[in-house]
């Protein structure tokens, strides 16, 4: 029995690998597409990935921008998620802060330092594009989200905390920032 041990870890292996290694396009079974179209999480070097995906367009440079657009949103949308949880541990169980999911692109456009890290277009002409933020800037942005739901929670954190409970929370937020470069 011990000696099928080792062969079963290798079949194990072999049936992981190979399910890892065949990838597909959501929208087409030919070829074979890259592994963070079927991972978000599995791209190294970035973090708060998300895919934008644009079905075809007259123009591959239209499709581009609205299918980065669509990604770059999608990665503020979880910086913003991040930062909301990060907020609501730090207050009353009894105080629920109130947070949209909606972004608009001219919040998108106060994170800066969102990228496209990759983007790749599947058989059927449909384009995914990855974005996501390096691990040196994700502080910065956690920040800006953080201080974005403060400012839109105020008067409901104010009536839950009062003035002290405010500023106590203001200051552990900006002293974290004093402290980067």
């Amino acid at each position: 029995m011990r000696a099928l041990l080792p062969l079963s870890f290798v079949f194990c292996f072999f049936i992981s690998a190979s399910a890892h290694a065949e990838c597909a396009y959501p929208d087409s079974e030919r070829g074979n597409a890259p592994d963070w179209l079927c991972g978000v999480d599995e791209f190294e070097g970035a973090g708060f990935l998300a895919v934008g995906d644009k079905s075809r367009l007259p123009s591959i440079s239209l499709q581009n921008r609205i299918a980065g657009k669509a990604a770059m949103t999608a990665v503020v949308a979880k910086i913003r998620a991040f930062a909301a949880a990060q907020l609501q541990a730090e207050l009353p169980a009894d105080l629920i802060l109130k947070v949209t999911d909606r972004v608009v692109w001219s919040q998108v456009a106060r994170f800066k330092g969102i990228k496209v890290l990759d983007r790749v277009g599947s058989p059927q002409r449909h384009l995914y594009v990855l974005a996501g933020v390096a691990p040196e800037l994700q502080a910065h942005m956690i920040h800006t989200a953080r201080t974005e739901i403060l400012k839109e929670n105020k008067s409901l954190i104010l009536a839950a905390i009062g003035q002290d409970g405010w500023r106590k929370l203001t200051a552990a937020i900006d002293k974290p920032m004093a402290e980067t470069p």
